[in-house]
């Protein structure tokens, strides 16, 4: 203060040689009246928050997982400063420290909990709700009454903020970034999605909107439930067990395929059986199957099968966005390598009208081959 004003009153008396000897003066001034000058700490360069990309999907959670979560709402980063020690002549000493506020996507349909949370991969919450760092949270459900964040509401005004109704996240109120890097770690959560393990065929009849019924089925510990269409998502679920779809009368029907196999005599087909044989040499003879692992906190595991014999290993990989325990993956790996090389033979036989009950997926016997044959179809004809 002292060295601006004399160094303007100098240069009005004197010119710039006054302007001069006043900013010697003003300096002498401060020196004696005032502490020398702060050292500052380092600081960040810039401020600003990356959020998420539009477009990007939010995946339906069931049972219990571990997911990353998607960045839906955030503010700048904030900075603050504080000042330490100085006094009698001494620097002072200022320190910056940094903060992030913003909202993390975790479902896309309701939830009941949150439990541990992961910050770069160490352990930002624990199971008993303790915190590592300093941070204000609050938990959304996902119902379609939720109220928008106080937060997002004072940010974006009355009125304009999102309330995110049907989508299940969570806030972070000024989440100190020091032990981060002064940045937004990179975080996971595990989510308590339903009480307990749900069925594949309660998975598939929520994502078809009740368009298939509930069978019987296998349960899962957990399942994200992601893909551009319930197609995809029902596909993933028939990668872990093999399904059949049936018509009752009334509705289409999601179980497990175990349905009475047909048995089809010689003298029932008209013509030549045509019987196909691929090569050994076209199938993979290894099998990969990545999941999530309860037992290792939901981290990715994966599990091979392969196949006896030959000099190149071609393999097959499956990403099961599902949680199983190591036997489970490798039984399903082994399934899959199985069903892969049994079916490599392929027979076409030609049956009257009174076989058109036959429809995909059922299970026939042909007599003279060993096995079960699954029908893929049948193409019409005089």
């Amino acid at each position: 203060m002292a060295t601006l004003v004399l160094t303007t009153v100098g240069t009005m008396v004197g010119g710039p040689i006054g302007g001069a000897i006043g900013a010697v003066l003003g300096q002498a001034i401060d020196q004696r009246l005032f502490a020398p000058k702060a050292r500052h700490g380092p600081r960040l360069g810039d401020l600003s928050v990356q959020t998420s990309a539009y477009g990007s999907a939010i995946p339906k959670i069931f049972g219990t997982m571990r997911v990353a979560g998607t960045v839906i709402w955030s503010t700048e980063i904030i900075e603050r400063r504080a000042t330490s020690g100085g006094g009698k002549g001494r620097p002072g000493t200022v320190d910056y420290s940094y903060g992030a506020s913003f909202a993390v996507a975790l479902s896309g349909r309701p939830i009941a909990e949150v439990r541990r949370i992961w910050a770069d991969g160490k352990l930002l919450r624990g199971a008993a709700g303790d915190w590592k760092a300093k941070t204000g949270f609050r938990f959304y459900p996902g119902s379609e009454n939720q109220v928008p964040d106080p937060l997002i509401a004072s940010a974006e005004g009355t009125g304009l903020a999102p309330a995110f109704r049907g989508i299940a996240y969570v806030m972070f109120e000024e989440l100190e970034l020091a032990d981060f890097g002064n940045r937004i770690p990179s975080l996971s959560f595990e989510v308590v999605a339903d009480p307990g393990p749900v069925t594949i065929g309660a998975v598939a009849e929520e994502l078809s909107g009740g368009a298939l019924a509930a069978g019987e089925t296998p349960a899962l510990a957990g399942f994200a439930a992601g893909g551009d269409s319930v197609r995809a998502a029902i596909e993933d679920l028939a990668g872990i067990v093999p399904l059949s779809i049936a018509d009752d009368g009334s509705q289409l029907v999601i179980s497990l395929a175990s349905e009475p196999v047909q048995v089809v005599a010689a003298q029932e087909e008209a013509g030549r059986r045509k019987v196909e044989r691929r090569a050994a040499a076209t199938l993979p003879r290894e099998v990969t199957v990545t999941y999530y692992d309860a037992a290792r906190d939901y981290q990715t595991g994966l599990q091979r099968a392969t196949a006896a014999g030959g000099a190149e290993a071609r393999g097959e990989q499956r990403a099961l966005p599902a949680v199983l325990d190591a036997a489970a993956a490798k039984a399903i790996a082994e399934r899959r390598l199985e069903c892969l090389w049994v079916g490599r033979t392929s027979a076409t036989v030609t049956l009257g009208w009174s076989r058109a009950e036959l429809r995909a997926g059922t299970l026939v016997e042909l007599e003279g081959e060993g096995g079960m044959w699954p029908s893929s179809g049948r193409r019409s004809g005089r």
